[in-house]
């Protein structure tokens, strides 16, 4: 019976029958080619003498010193297998540990500040920064806007220094600490010249230290899970 018949009976296009099915190779993988035991070598010389060196280091020394041109990574690759690669644990910069109180017992001796930012709904972020009272945690004022600069934070004090005594200026009876991190608007040198001027001790928080600004960091994170979020 001929192919044309069958075809005819089943109703089969011609191509399904005289079709062949390809036969793959069964290891698709591509093989990794020998690393060459001079480029190996010339890896070697290098990160013995210079052992701070990275991939980019090393790369353009083998072009430099041994006329080795290979692909960066190429080299990571080596410098792995032989475990040559420099380890990018960034140690921290020195920091005072926190083994102070934040809160204090009588009201208008220590305000806490911070800058915090607030994402809204139509994708815009807000910055918010306010003048706490580390005492009874009230809120004395407050500014908000896309930047807030050091004559903000300047501008925000003095708000709270003439609602609470009626002028710009902390009576020399009234010791009050101003407690802050150490953001560029609050480390400007004008501002801390500012705050002298109107009795106030400036003072910023360890470096890495956020928990001695605690309270003002608590206060924050309620308002923004309770009321913004």
């Amino acid at each position: 019976m001929g192919k044309n018949i069958v075809i005819k009976a089943f109703g089969v296009a011609k191509s399904s029958v005289y079709y062949k099915s390809k036969e793959y190779p069964k290891d698709t993988k591509r093989k990794k080619k020998p690393t060459p035991p001079e480029v190996k070598s010339a890896i070697f010389a290098i990160t013995e003498r210079k052992a701070t060196y990275g991939v980019p280091r090393v790369k353009a020394l083998l072009k430099r010193d041994h006329g080795i041109e290979i692909s960066k990574y190429m080299v990571h690759r080596i410098m792995k297998e032989e475990g040559l690669l420099i380890k990018k644990n960034r140690p921290l910069g020195a920091s005072r540990p926190h083994t102070g109180q934040i809160s204090v017992a009588k009201p208008n001796t220590r305000w806490a500040s911070d800058i915090t930012t607030i994402k809204c709904w139509n994708g815009e972020k807000v910055k918010v920064a306010i003048v706490l009272d580390c005492c009874d945690r009230s809120i004395i004022s407050w500014i908000s806007g896309k930047h807030i600069q050091a004559c903000d934070i300047e501008l925000m004090v003095q708000d709270a220094l003439i609602k609470l005594f009626r002028k710009a200026e902390a009576p020399l009876s009234s010791f009050i600490q101003f407690l802050h991190d150490n953001g560029p608007e609050f480390i400007e040198r004008k501002l801390g010249r500012q705050l002298k001027k109107w009795n106030i001790e400036n003072c910023n928080t360890p470096t890495y230290s956020p928990q001695s600004n605690g309270m003002y960091e608590s206060f924050m994170g309620t308002l923004k899970r309770d009321y913004v979020y």
